[in-house]
C-alpha cells in the first residue's frame, strides 16, 4: 500500500511539474525580434513584386532577405546598434532591364524588457524612411513604433 501511495505521488507531482511548466507566456514567440514588416504595392494595392533582389548595404556578412524571387511583403531587419539602415532593391523586369534603388531608414532603437521568459529586446521607433526613384515610386511610414507585434510598417510602392 506503501509503495502505491509512493507511486501516485510521484505521478502526481510530475503531472503538476509538466503542467506549470507548460503554462508559459508564448507571445515573444509571434515575431522573435522587432523587425519592420513592409508591405510591397504598386500603385495602392499589395502585390506580388516578381524578379526582387533584396539585400542590407554595409552589413558585413550574407545580407541577402530576398533572392530573385516574387514577394509581396519581407522583414527588413534593423541594427541595434546604428540608426540608418539601407537596403538595396534590385528588381529583374526582363532578361535586358534591371532596375536598382535604394530604402534607407532612419530610426531610434528602443530597448525594451518584455519578460522574464522572453527577456530583453529591442524595439525600433521610426523617424523616416526614403528612396530613390529608378525603379521605385516612394516609401511610406505606416506605424513608427515597431514591435514583435506583426503589424506593417513601411508600405513601398514600386513603379508599374
Amino acid at each position: 500500500m506503501r509503495r502505491r501511495l509512493h507511486i501516485a505521488f510521484c505521478a502526481a507531482a510530475l503531472t503538476a511539474g509538466l503542467l506549470v511548466t507548460s503554462c508559459g507566456d508564448d507571445s515573444c514567440n509571434d515575431n522573435g525580434s522587432s523587425l519592420p514588416l513592409a508591405i510591397l504595392c504598386i500603385g495602392d494595392t499589395q502585390q506580388n513584386i516578381a524578379g526582387l533582389t533584396v539585400m542590407g548595404i554595409g552589413v558585413p556578412g550574407d545580407s541577402l532577405l530576398v533572392d530573385s524571387t516574387s514577394v509581396n511583403e519581407l522583414h527588413l531587419p534593423l541594427r541595434a546598434s546604428a540608426t540608418t539602415t539601407s537596403y538595396m532593391f534590385k528588381r529583374t523586369i526582363s532578361t535586358e532591364a534591371t532596375v536598382t534603388d535604394t530604402v534607407t531608414i532612419d530610426y531610434r532603437p528602443i530597448e525594451y524588457f518584455h519578460s522574464t521568459a522572453c527577456g530583453a529586446m529591442f524595439n525600433f521607433d521610426i523617424s523616416s524612411a526614403r528612396c530613390t526613384t529608378h525603379g521605385l515610386d516612394s516609401v511610406v511610414v505606416l506605424t513608427s513604433l515597431v514591435t514583435n507585434a506583426r503589424i506593417p510598417a513601411l508600405r513601398i510602392h514600386f513603379k508599374q
